[in-house]
């Protein structure tokens, strides 16, 4: 244990001076907690054959003053640690979560929630317990089995070693049983992240669930899982207890030996009977914190195991990186370059290849294809969430990978098609991105978005507060209050992934005419929609075919090529395709 505990100290190191302070504490509540046995010595060896009234007095006195030191001191060191504590935890998970959004967003997508959530909570908790409740503890045991070793040797040396006949025993006992402890505890923590991971899913898709009567099955799979942790905790807790138990019959053995052989050292009038009295008093203070430590090790192991997960994390290095001198950029002018960018997945799936695409400054791109093409794999590059395999990604002639992460994805606003909203108001949803926006920038972008209109209607209206995801309000209207948190940020460059794909034709023709067309004006955008219809007025239409860009031009630039866009233009709007033909036969 001695060993493994500066792994811990690194946390603690912040507060050395409160800590010090606390360790002072327990040391001086160790000693004056000593006092009491030996005070019973003096009063059955002195007090009561002498019967001095003088010296009962001053030693009551002198008690008393022991005991409101005590109590002081105790005070004091309870109330360090308590603060440390917390502030530990505060920092540990404050390092956690920073680290986290350092992490790519694939690491992210591909570590269960539940295990993140676990490890921020539970975890840093399991840390908080041992160091300042089993390591506090574990000190004030150690010093106290010190100190009284000290005082029983002095006592009487030949039954000091007889009491310490049994310590090879714990000693066994530990070695064999703490690697057990430590498994068990690992164990029973992948447990509760499986269960906590499923409970997430559950909740966030209790819509699901209810839909599909699927209520019994979820139980059953929730009892199947609370059956697994159970059975993992009686299999901790015995081994905890057969630890415990076994010191404690060891003890117990230890002090009947004792008591025999201090009962013989008064027959033969080696020692007095206040002396044995005392000697009896200060063993029982050393058998308990050795069960105590005992016990301790238990909290040991499983902050042990708690650290390694942490620490797991804490090493975890980003895949996306900045360099060492990053570029800060103030603003975007908006061209954007692939060169020769090639991307795979970790499947080795491909995704894109050989792209080469060029947007310049204040266009409007439309990125179409069928589902699974790439489209939204360029635009993860383009926010660099992702590095091409091969090739570059330039922004405003610079390389994406020279750049600051935060200062260039602060002039970037997205609107997707599953977008996230907090849970929270819709005043915060909508200036989330910038808070410091007026009353009439937000409600300005709610109308542009086609959305001032449902939210003045609600009771509370911009201060209605919508639940999670948004679970309160439709998913057309999640859209365009997304839709306006994209608009009040003002960006230099906007993405659109399917931003409309979950409203009317109606209100997708409101929305792009009154909405995008005026974001759009000025910024460089990106759009992805599947209907054709809702990109037809884009300056430049990409259409992504197996992860290639087989087609690029206007709407009907490519409606005449009679290609990959005409083709899909076709099985969307058939009338409009006939209505189309005979304009040119007419023309003709």
């Amino acid at each position: 244990m001695s060993k493994n505990i500066n792994d811990f100290l690194p946390l603690l190191k912040p507060y050395k001076k409160e800590i010090l302070l606390a360790f002072f504490s327990i040391l001086v509540t160790n000693l004056l907690g000593l006092a009491f046995p030996w005070v019973i010595k003096i009063v059955v060896d002195d007090i009561l054959i002498r019967k001095d009234a003088l010296l009962l007095n001053i030693t009551v006195v002198s008690l008393a003053v022991i005991f409101g030191l005590r109590f002081c001191f105790g005070y004091l060191r309870e109330y360090l640690v308590c603060g440390v504590g917390e502030k530990v935890v505060r920092d540990l998970r404050l390092r956690l979560y920073r680290h986290l959004h350092r992490l790519s967003v694939r690491y992210v997508e591909n570590t269960p929630g539940g295990s993140v959530i676990s490890g921020i909570i539970g975890d840093t908790e399991s840390i908080r317990k041992f160091l300042f409740g089993g390591m506090i503890d574990f000190l004030y045991s150690f010093f106290n089995i010190f100190f009284v070793l000290i005082i029983l040797f002095i006592l009487d040396w030949r039954l000091t070693l007889v009491s310490l006949l049994f310590f090879p025993f714990f000693a066994g006992l530990f070695i064999k049983f703490t690697p057990r402890l430590k498994a068990r505890h690992s164990f029973l923590r992948g447990k509760y992240d499986e269960l906590t991971a499923r409970l997430n899913e559950v909740l966030s898709g209790i819509r699901v669930v209810s839909g599909l009567a699927k209520e019994e099955y979820e139980s059953r799979r929730f009892a199947l899982r609370q059956e697994e942790i159970l059975e993992a905790s009686l299999g901790s807790h015995r081994l905890g207890i057969l630890l415990w138990m076994a010191a404690e019959f060891l003890s117990s053995l230890g002090l009947a030996v004792i008591i025999w052989a201090g009962a013989k050292a008064v027959f033969s009038g080696r020692v007095s009977a206040g002396t044995l009295m005392a000697f009896y008093s200060y063993l029982g203070m050393l058998f308990s914190p050795v069960i105590k430590m005992v016990i301790i090790n238990n909290y040991y192991q499983e902050a042990r195991a708690s650290l390694e997960r942490i620490n797991r994390m804490l090493l975890t290095e980003p895949a996306i990186r900045e360099m060492k001198h990053p570029v800060v950029l103030s603003g975007l002018k908006g061209n954007v370059r692939f060169r020769d960018v090639s991307f795979t997945y970790d499947n080795g799936k491909g995704a894109l290849w050989d792209i080469n695409l060029e947007v310049r400054p204040d266009e409007t791109v439309a990125l179409v294809g069928k589902s699974g093409a790439g489209k939204t794999t360029l635009i993860n590059l383009i926010l660099r969430f992702y590095d091409p395999l091969r090739g570059a990604v330039f922004i405003d002639g610079h390389n994406l990978k020279t750049l600051q992460l935060a200062s260039y994805r602060r002039n970037i606003a997205m609107v997707l098609q599953d977008d996230y909203l907090f849970g929270a108001s819709i005043r915060e949803n909508i200036l989330y991105a910038r808070p410091d926006a007026g009353e009439k920038q937000m409600i300005r972008a709610a109308e542009l978005a086609n959305a001032h209109q449902f939210i003045s209607a609600l009771a509370r209206g911009y201060d209605t507060h919508i639940g999670e995801r948004g679970i309160k309000l439709s998913y057309g209207q999640r859209q365009r209050i997304s839709i306006a948190r994209a608009i009040v940020s003002e960006p230099d460059l906007l993405i659109l992934d399917e931003a409309t794909s979950s409203v009317d034709s109606e209100t997708e023709r409101r929305i792009i005419e009154d909405a995008y067309k005026n974001l759009a004006r000025g910024r460089t955008t990106f759009i992805i929609s599947h209907r054709l219809s809702s990109v037809s007025y884009a300056d430049k239409i990409v259409f992504i075919d197996q992860g290639r860009i087989v087609e690029e031009g206007g709407h009907f630039e490519l409606l005449d090529k009679k290609g990959y866009y005409w083709k899909m233009w076709q099985e969307q709007n058939r009338d409009a395709v006939l209505r189309y033909d005979a304009a040119l036969q007419k023309a003709d």
